[in-house]
């Protein structure tokens, strides 16, 4: 054989190599930044809008306000292959919503960093009613594929047996339609769930909010979590996960090297989390 030819050969092998390792590279780079943006691409966008749809296209499992998004626009981003969760209030109400004034007559008192919010007395029928029979319905109707349940920390604020047992008749009530039911935050409600044996029965998976971060609501910025408040949440979401429960987390800009802490954390226990880059999941 020419040297010609050995050197033709030669550098056809190195170009093979070559693309074999970019491709290589590539496909670490991709996943790595996945998850380094959201462990199984994640994202928790309850303060856009449809006309902002672009912002979930990086995403597989996305939560967001079903009243702010059309069947049509829901229907595109499952043809996109996302799995779409709809925002659920089931222990408070905010200022704006249209049904706010309907409920007066049940409200607790006013919800702690937030002035236009009120905890809402859960055992009244009318709201169960309401929760289960009319808003879910509106939100399912639109195709949305699951439900974020939020302020079930009600039962945190009035630890009574009535505010316990409201929120289990409208996870009950809820559990009709068939879809996963994740519970945001609520950890002494869930752990008094697990406690009871009936978790599994009520909900699906828990998200848990600020378990590496922290937010400042003064000067609405973040900071890195305390090491006690970190540990806390780590043994109780490994209860949670004994017990056959999904596990969620929602963190608030977190830098690379927590990130990578995190991401670690998550891939070692199974869990999904995201990491919002602003205060109101824009």
């Amino acid at each position: 054989m020419s040297f010609k030819k050995r050197l033709t050969l030669l550098i056809d092998k190195h170009r093979n190599t070559k693309r074999k390792f970019l491709l290589v590279l590539f496909l670490f780079l991709f996943v790595y930044g996945c998850t380094n943006k959201s462990t199984f691409n994640y994202g928790v966008f309850l303060g856009i809008n449809e006309d902002e749809v672009e912002k979930l296209k990086l995403y597989q499992l996305v939560v967001i306000e079903p009243s702010e998004f059309t069947i049509t626009t829901i229907e595109n981003l499952h043809i996109d292959g996302k799995t779409v969760y709809g925002y659920l209030n089931i222990g408070s109400v905010e200022e704006y919503r249209e049904y706010y004034a309907r409920f007066k007559e049940i409200f607790l008192g006013v919800y702690q960093n937030w002035p236009d919010e009120q905890w809402v007395d859960v055992s009244a029928i009318n709201w169960q009613s309401f929760i289960i029979e009319e808003l879910a319905k509106q939100y399912l109707d639109l195709g949305i594929d699951g439900f974020f349940l939020d302020n079930t920390d009600v039962y945190y604020n009035y630890p009574t047996e009535e505010v316990y047992q409201g929120l289990c008749a409208i996870l009950k009530g809820l559990k009709k339609y068939n879809v996963p039911l994740i519970i945001n935050g609520g950890d002494i409600f869930v752990t008094r769930c697990i406690k009871d044996k009936i978790a599994l029965s009520l909900f699906d998976g828990i998200n848990q909010e600020t378990v590496f971060t922290a937010i400042d609501f003064d000067n609405q910025s973040f900071y890195t979590q305390s090491e006690d408040e970190t540990e806390y949440f780590k043994e109780y979401l490994k209860k949670v996960k004994e017990n056959g429960l999904t596990v969620y987390l929602l963190e608030y800009g977190a830098n690379r090297n927590l990130s990578k802490e995190i991401d670690d954390y998550c891939l070692e226990n199974g869990f999904y989390w995201y990491n919002a880059d602003n205060f109101d999941l824009k």
